[in-house]
């Protein structure tokens, strides 16, 4: 056996060590275990579970979820001693734009983005820092210090979780009328779209050819679901950092439906495995 086929028959089967995964990309594996569960919520002691199954320690899964939860990312609803979590907030909205993202067209470009023009002393960063943390959850980009915008008005999901204008400085919403040739390199450098773009087509390569591999038969069981998760890498975590933007916006060479289309590939082969097990803990809970 090549030392290709090798390496990408350890990714699948589990062979490798824990999933290494930094605090950041904690958080992006809970929506994807939703996703492989096909729901928007799941019972804390399966969602405990499936996350040291990826990695985690039982303290730190807990811990991680109790720190979505204060960040709007979760919902709890109790349910005997334990608790049932929702997938809220921006995360939710991801979760369903992902899962229906074929049933529209993209949205079209209106000569505007939504906009949040803000000056907070350093005496509020605290606030500040709120402020920052909700528009990146809500997919804002910097178009200059000082000044958010998004394709779409989401003052809504930033009121939310500020509760209105800091005790000191101020916070505006309006919009930033520009010529599509503007906008589209306003938003190349707010989203940074360059650098994502290479991702894009990093992971749709490295997918596709992972899918094409000769493989073993997988059993569905945790180690299938962890390397499930591995073989993904970054690439779910890179789809959820750009907002809906208008076509007219993107870069010509735009990598996101090659990688949309590489991910398929992969679920195709190596998600029943994972889901079959998930739908096992499901029942067993």
């Amino acid at each position: 056996m090549s030392t290709k086929l090798t390496n990408v028959s350890k990714s699948v089967t589990g062979q490798q060590g824990p999933a290494n995964v930094s605090r950041g990309a904690n958080v992006g594996v809970v929506p994807f275990l939703y996703g492989v569960a096909g729901r928007e919520e799941l019972p804390g002691t399966v969602l405990t579970r499936l996350l040291t199954d990826v990695g985690l320690t039982e303290g730190a899964a807990r811990s991680l979820i109790a720190r979505m939860r204060r960040d709007g990312l979760l919902a709890a609803t109790p349910r005997g001693r334990g608790a049932d979590y929702h997938l809220a907030g921006n995360f939710l909205t991801d979760f369903r734009r992902a899962r229906d993202r074929r049933a529209g067209p993209p949205p079209v470009w209106d000569g505007y983005f939504h906009a949040v023009f803000y000056t907070v002393p350093e005496s509020q960063r605290a606030y500040r820092d709120r402020l920052r943390r909700a528009a990146t959850l809500a997919r804002y980009g910097l178009m200059q210090p000082g000044v958010l915008i998004s394709p779409a008005d989401r003052r809504a999901h930033l009121l939310e979780e500020l509760g209105g204008q800091p005790p000191a400085g101020t916070v505006y919403y309006g919009r930033v009328g520009l010529s599509t040739a503007d906008a589209a390199d306003v938003a190349y450098r707010a989203w940074e779209l360059g650098e994502l773009n290479s991702r894009f087509h990093e992971h749709a390569v490295r997918l596709r050819a992972a899918a094409r591999e000769p493989m073993t038969p997988v059993e569905p069981n945790g180690a299938a679901l962890a390397a499930y998760i591995r073989l993904f890498g970054g690439a779910l975590v890179d789809t959820l950092r750009t907002p809906p933007l208008p076509q007219e916006l993107l870069p010509d060479d735009w990598g996101l439906p090659a990688l949309h289309a590489a991910i398929g590939e992969v679920f195709a082969r190596f998600g029943p495995p994972s889901q079959e097990y998930v739908a096992r803990v499901l029942a067993g809970s």
